[in-house]
């Protein structure tokens, strides 16, 4: 029960009167307004007015939290990218990089490496065809890169950055203009290549981290000479090797002769585009002179449709045929 002589203060004037007397005060003092209606109204400002002096209170701590939710959010966010750079960009294959070596008579030859993100991987050597340079392989060699590979690929003499001789100023190259024992010479380039790859720079530094194994994939003519080369090597470094549109026309190199070097053991493939009618030639009549078995020594592969050369690898089924190609290869990897 309220108590009629309480004092309570009218929220339109301010003045203190009895409770009892609030409708008697309104229709004198403020005629018109409704004394329960702001009354009520009143009560519910001192309501709102006590909330926010809560909260008010309460704000310092409010902001605390906050912060630390805050600080604690970008420790989060700092710690995750930590991690990524750590597990993910650890692991990352180093950027590639422009080499250089001397072939065995001079001829100073250009290439590019692509290192594997991890040591003792294998390499994959890449020789362009006579007239092209390093350069069609860019995106195949990351592509094996890619695959856990160590990739070398360079401008054989005459192609490319490879015009120059170090040990002689009035010797340079130009594929256009050189004679056919001059081409030959492209063996020094290929077996500078394998050199570079397992030597040492001018401090004693081992040029790559690469392991002892590897393969080789080449076009046309600079692919035959880089067979010829490694052919005469012991497999006991180069495992296996590919062809991409071979020729039996080859300078004054016997292409026969250079498949019967490479021998029985190792597998070789060949590939022709079914429309390049000279390549489908070379691989017919390479593969029935070896008399390979295709299941383990070397096949022949034809791709539909009338592309050549590099472009082939732009039918995805190929560079998938050849990948598995190359996992063939390390798995005849010599037993010790």
């Amino acid at each position: 029960m309220s108590d009629h002589s309480e004092k309570v203060k009218c929220p339109d004037c301010s003045m203190k009167i009895s409770s009892k007397n609030i409708q008697k005060h309104y229709r004198k003092m403020h005629p018109g307004l409704d004394p329960v209606k702001r009354m009520r109204e009143a009560r519910e400002q001192v309501k709102r007015r006590s909330h926010l002096s809560h909260f008010e209170t309460r704000k310092p701590m409010i902001i605390g939290l906050v912060l630390i939710l805050a600080v604690t959010t970008v420790f989060i966010i700092a710690s995750l990218l930590v991690y990524s750079i750590l597990h993910d960009g650890g692991d990352a294959a180093p950027p590639e990089r422009n080499i250089f070596y001397s072939a065995s008579d001079g001829a100073a030859i250009n290439g590019t490496w692509y290192a594997a993100s991890e040591p003792g991987a294998e390499t994959v050597f890449l020789i362009h065809d006579i007239g092209k340079d390093r350069t069609v392989w860019n995106d195949y060699a990351v592509h094996l890169r890619s695959d856990g590979y160590n990739v070398l690929a360079i401008d054989l003499r005459g192609h490319g950055g490879s015009v120059h001789n170090i040990k002689s100023a009035d010797i340079t190259y130009d594929w256009t203009t050189m004679t056919h024992s001059d081409l030959l010479l492209i063996q020094n380039d290929i077996q500078g290549a394998l050199d570079w790859v397992h030597g040492v720079d001018d401090k004693g530094k081992p040029n790559t981290e690469a392991g002892k194994y590897s393969s080789f994939i080449g076009v046309g003519k600079g692919g035959l000479y880089a067979m010829n080369t490694f052919s005469r090597l012991s497999r006991e470094g180069v495992l296996s090797g590919a062809i991409i549109s071979p020729t039996l026309d080859c300078y004054s190199l016997d292409v026969m002769q250079v498949f019967e070097d490479w021998g029985d053991v190792r597998p070789i493939m060949l590939a022709a585009g079914e429309g390049d009618g000279t390549a489908e030639i070379a691989v017919d009549m390479i593969l029935e002179r070896k008399e390979q078995d295709e299941e383990k020594n070397g096949e022949g592969v034809f791709v539909p449709g009338s592309a050549r050369g590099m472009d082939l690898l732009k039918n995805k089924e190929f560079v998938t045929h050849l990948d598995e190609f190359l996992i063939e290869g390390w798995e005849t990897t010599p037993t010790s």
